[in-house]
């Protein structure tokens, strides 16, 4: 089969298309043929792994342990191991795991899959798990989320624009987003009700208060938004921060003062999986496609 096949770290021409083995299904696996995958930050991040070096403990110190690239996948199950019950042959499926960049993915039937919404293609559902799934597990820290104020900043990324969709369809708060001046009408049909434009408005110093600070795209700090927290209210970053600001401010805060700081750790999860499922069926979630590319 063909796969987008990474030997070294590096710039992006490290990656390459190559003819590789298919993976044959283990008896409590499925065998997906993959219709769509996509390309998200995590996955940019691994093939440079130069911004955060000690990921390479767990990614591989001198060249990458996976050398197939790609998490998000959606496509149609053409085998089935011999234990698997929740699944058929023929079965349209979306979900996350490792080496999806490819024609052929082996994905367990415990593991983050689930049966692809009926009304989204296949380019649709592949882009719908990993943002949906990191905000779920980020935000988490803040719940309950029902009549909050909270807002998003880089509202209009991966996990901004799930966030955004989350908090006012789902969880039912009041969404207030901040993006680039391009993306504000895209952030506001999502369902936020105030969009500030991050290139004409700085939300730290408008006088407004928040319960929830979500920094969707880890690039404000703890020290600037804290202002802009409600007593009691809560930051959450998705980045370690500058100078591995946030879990340092995590501990402080903790004992200190009456507004907190989180790191966000995302998580993929099969029931949270299940969850966008059916908001998407119900027509409270849809995935955000950026661009669209040929494997090669």
């Amino acid at each position: 089969m063909r796969a987008v096949v990474q030997d070294r770290y590096g710039p992006p021409e490290v990656l390459r298309v190559a003819e590789v083995e298919r993976p044959v299904p283990k008896g409590d696996e499925v065998l997906v043929r993959v219709h769509a995958s996509t390309v998200t930050r995590g996955d940019a991040m691994g093939v440079r792994s130069a911004e955060y070096r000690f990921t390479r403990l767990f990614t591989g110190i001198r060249r990458p342990r996976r050398t197939i690239g790609g998490t998000e996948f959606a496509g149609r199950i053409e085998e089935v191991g011999a234990a698997v019950t929740e699944f058929r042959v023929g079965d349209e499926v979306f979900g996350i795991e490792g080496g999806a960049n490819a024609e052929y993915v082996a994905v367990g039937e415990s593991g983050v899959i689930a049966q692809k919404p009926t009304g989204l293609t296949f380019e649709e559902a592949a882009a719908a798990p990993d943002g949906s799934l990191l905000a779920l597990s980020c935000l988490r820290p803040a719940y309950p989320l029902r009549g909050k104020s909270v807002l998003v900043y880089g509202a209009a990324g991966s996990i901004g624009t799930a966030a955004v969709q989350l908090l006012a369809h789902h969880f039912e708060a009041e969404v207030a987003a901040v993006c680039d001046t391009k993306d504000v009408e895209l952030v506001r049909s999502l369902g936020a009700r105030d969009v500030l434009d991050r290139l004409r408005d700085d939300f730290t110093k408008n006088g407004k208060a928040y319960d929830v600070i979500f920094d969707a795209v880890g690039k404000h700090s703890f020290r600037r938004c804290r202002r802009s927290l409600k007593p009691g209210g809560i930051y959450i970053s998705v980045d370690l921060g500058f100078m591995y600001h946030v879990p340092l401010f995590a501990l402080i805060t903790r004992f200190v003062g009456s507004r907190r700081a989180r790191l966000g750790i995302g998580r993929y999860r099969k029931e949270d999986l299940v969850l966008i499922k059916e908001l998407v069926d119900t027509g409270k979630y849809r995935p955000v496609i950026d661009r669209s590319f040929a494997l090669d």
